[in-house]
C-alpha cells in the first residue's frame, strides 16, 4: 500500500509517496511505520517523538485529516478504521506552523501556556509542615486536567482555531487553565480566569472536536464550559459571550424557546445589529427566523418542567 507524507524543506510544500507491504504496516504503531520509513526508505523524512509511552505527547499527526497521538495507535486500527484503504496519508498537525515534515512550532502555543499562570499560588493556611492537604473529591475535580499531555491533538481538530486564531488560544491551554482556577489549594483563581477571558475563553464554537479527538479522553469543551461558569459566579459578566448566555437563559425561562431577535439584541445590543440587518432577512426568508417573535413566543411543552429543572441546579448550586 501507499503511504502518503505532507512533506515540507522549508520552502517547497509537497506530497511524498512510499511503498510498503501489507505486512510491513501491519502490527506496527503509526510511529514505528515513520520510523521504518525514516531507517528503510527515507533518511531526510523528519517528525517528533520521545518517549513512546504515550505521555510526553511529542509525537501527534494527523492521518487522513484526524489527528492521532502516533505512538499509540496501532496501524491495525487505521486500516479497519479507513476500510482497509490503498493508501493514508499522513500529515502535520493543523492549525500550527510546520517548520520540516510533520515537525510543527511550539513555541506560541508555550506563550498562550505563560499567558494564564498554570502553576498555582498556594493558600496562606498552607505551610511546610501542614502542607497542602486536599480532599478526594477537591483532588477528583481536576485529576483528569493533569493527565493533559501537551499533544496538540485538540488545537489541530479545532474549527475555532482554523478560522481565525488571533483571538483564541488552543483547547489544551484552558484545559490547564481549568485545572489551575480550580485547584482547591489555589490563593487565587481570578489569575488564571481573567487572562483565559481575556484571550479568548467566550470565542469556542462547541464543535466538541477537542473532546473527541483527546487521546486521554479530556473535554477541553467542558472545561471552557467550567470557567465561563466561574467567570459569571465571580461577576465577571463584561462583553457578547456573558450576556448571550444571560440571554439564551431568559428565554428558557421565559418559553423554552430560544427567541433569535430577542436573543441577538440582548447579546449584542441594537447599535451592533443595524450591521446585521441582511443577515437577519435572509434568515427570516429561509424561514430560520419568525419576525412575529418580536412580540413574544409560545412556552415549549413540558416548559414548567424544564423551569423546574433549572431551579433545582440553582439550589444545589447554593448547596
Amino acid at each position: 500500500m501507499k503511504i502518503l507524507i505532507d512533506r515540507f524543506n522549508g520552502v517547497d510544500k509537497f506530497v511524498q509517496a512510499y511503498d510498503l507491504s501489507i505486512d510491513e504496516v501491519k502490527g506496527k504503531t503509526l510511529l514505528a511505520l515513520l520510523q521504518h520509513i525514516k531507517r528503510t526508505q527515507d533518511i531526510s523524512l523528519n517528525f517528533t517523538s520521545a518517549c513512546r509511552m504515550a505521555i510526553c505527547g511529542a509525537c501527534g499527526v494527523r492521518v487522513n485529516g484526524h489527528s492521532y497521538l502516533a505512538c499509540d495507535t496501532k496501524m491495525d486500527y487505521l486500516l479497519k478504521e479507513y476500510d482497509n484503504p490503498e493508501s493514508l496519508k499522513i500529515s502535520p498537525l493543523a492549525n500550527f506552523k510546520v517548520l520540516s515534515d510533520l515537525v510543527v512550532d511550539w513555541e506560541p502555543s508555550i506563550e498562550n501556556l505563560r499567558k494564564i499562570k498554570p502553576t498555582i499560588t498556594p493558600k496562606e493556611a498552607f505551610s511546610d509542615k501542614k502542607g497542602c492537604v486536599q480532599t478526594q473529591a477537591e483532588v477528583d475535580a481536576i485529576k483528569k486536567q493533569w493527565d493533559c499531555i501537551l499533544c496538540g491533538c485538540c488545537a489541530s481538530e479545532c474549527n475555532k482555531l482554523e478560522v481565525d486564531s488571533s483571538d483564541y488560544m488552543e483547547p489544551f491551554v484552558f484545559t490547564h487553565a481549568f485545572r489551575a482556577a480550580y485547584d482547591s489549594r489555589s490563593k487565587d483563581a481570578l489569575k488564571h480566569l481573567k487572562p483565559s477571558i481575556a484571550n479568548g475563553l467566550w470565542m469556542c464554537v462547541h464543535c466538541q472536536e477537542c473532546a473527541d479527538r483527546c487521546p486521554k479522553g479530556i473535554s477541553a469543551a467542558d472545561d471552557i464550559a467550567m470557567l465561563r461558569v466561574m467567570a459569571m459566579k465571580k461577576g465577571l459578566k463584561d462583553g457578547t459571550g456573558p450576556a448571550h448566555a444571560e440571554a439564551f437563559l431568559k428565554d428558557l425561562e421565559d418559553t423554552g424557546r430560544l427567541n433569535e431577535i430577542y436573543l441577538a439584541l440582548r447579546s449584542e445590543g441594537v447599535l451592533a445589529n443595524t450591521t446585521k440587518i441582511d443577515i437577519a432577512y435572509n434568515l427570516m426568508k429561509a424561514g430560520k427566523m419568525n419576525p412575529l417573535h418580536i412580540f413574544g413566543d409560545e412556552e415549549i411543552e413540558g416548559h414548567k418542567d424544564l423551569v423546574k429543572m433549572i431551579e433545582a441546579a440553582r439550589a444545589a448550586n447554593k448547596e
